[in-house]
């Protein structure tokens, strides 16, 4: 079978020759496979294609694509595309090219393949995976943040690591989800292609990574930018799956605790108190007019009577702990590292991871059957 490895590269000249140099010597030992090592390069201005040129000399399986400058996803559109379309490409991986990934964890990707996986990813989150020890306390809060916003917020929990970019997968998962994903740009792409794979029905394996801080070069996340597209894709996804009579019930339930939330927030805010109570206790006062409101319209249907009512609610507010706990640790977090006169932006944001924690926990486990 025809495997093509794409490297996504946008000034990698100081990392792409050792790279290049790992990931060819890695093929070598993967029975079964034909390799081709394909790097698209977004124009680098630093010299990254003439040391791709230079390696490519000595060995004819790597070959360069190059294109203007439009980030990640639309680098891995353009590479995957051409992998199949002029490679004849049966499986596709993706490895970022600054050595962040292990070349040496590849074999393990195609065993997970040959017996029978649709789609290997790389995760950082599993016994034997991990993020870097140097990393500040940022960053590793808006890894851990962004990847669990997308594990529970999408109801996939199965897959521990959405955010990354180690990666193999059968050509024809590529194919199902082209169209649906070639609207998403930069690393909200990674996230796309995986959820529209499994809504397409791939088979997700997971191999272990100890992901590395690349050693030359500067990162091209924006945290904030980063969360922000994260989020937005986890909510509308995540609507356009729930799309029925019970979750815009559900919303505009949500929209009257939202306001009681917000209001009690604002006035204990203004008489000194902090964000971080005022907003758990505004949660809290959220969720006893939720319960009430849910119980007597939105699950009508599964109406809990009777003296159900008070175990049932004890068990709907430590349900609703996990939303109090997202809102208040978000809004923490955010003043802590920001001030607190940006805590109404993070408790926007803890609101609306908040709202599909919530939902799904409600359907599934307070009214699933009663």
């Amino acid at each position: 079978m025809k495997a093509v490895i794409i490297l996504p590269t946008y000034n990698e000249r100081e990392n792409i020759k050792t790279m290049l140099t790992k990931l060819v010597d890695v093929t070598r030992t993967i029975k079964g496979y034909t390799f081709t090592v394909l790097v698209v390069d977004d124009t680098s201005p630093d010299g990254t294609q003439n040391e791709v040129r230079d390696f490519a000399k000595t060995h004819p399986n790597v070959t360069m694509l190059s294109g203007k400058k439009e980030g990640l996803g639309k680098a891995l559109l353009r590479g995957m595309t051409y992998a199949i379309e002029e490679l004849d490409a049966d499986i596709i991986g993706q490895m970022d090219a600054d050595l962040s990934h292990d070349p040496s964890s590849l074999p393990e990707f195609f065993k997970k393949i040959s017996s029978g996986a649709d789609f290997v990813v790389g995760s950082r989150y599993i016994p034997g995976g991990s993020i870097p020890e140097n990393w500040g306390i940022h960053r590793k809060i808006f890894s851990v943040v962004g990847n669990s916003i997308v594990r529970y917020g999408l109801g996939f929990s199965r897959v521990h690591d959405w955010t990354g970019g180690y990666r193999v997968l059968k050509k024809k998962y590529f194919e199902l989800v082209k169209q649906k994903v070639s609207k998403y740009s930069g690393y909200v792409y990674q996230i796309a292609f995986l959820h529209n794979a499994i809504l397409a029905g791939a088979t997700v394996g997971e191999v272990p990574i100890k992901f590395t801080d690349r050693r030359f070069g500067r990162s091209k996340i924006a945290p904030l930018q980063y969360i922000r597209n994260v989020l937005l894709y986890v909510i509308t996804a995540r609507m356009r799956q729930l799309r029925h009579g019970s979750f815009a019930k559900f919303a505009v339930v949500g929209t009257v605790g939202f306001i009681i939330n917000t209001t009690i927030l604002e006035l204990l805010v203004k008489n000194g108190v902090h964000p971080v109570f005022g907003s758990a206790l505004g949660a809290e006062c959220a969720i006893i007019s939720n319960f009430f409101l849910n119980n007597n319209w939105t699950f009508r249907g599964k109406r809990i009577q009777g003296f159900k009512v008070i175990p049932k609610f004890v068990q709907f507010n430590a349900t609703s702990l996990g939303a109090l706990l997202i809102q208040s640790g978000t809004v923490a977090i955010g003043t802590l590292f920001f001030g607190e006169s940006v805590y109404r932006w993070f408790y926007i944001l803890g609101v609306g991871i908040g709202l599909i924690w919530n939902y799904t926990m409600y359907s599934k486990v307070i009214w699933k059957n009663n």
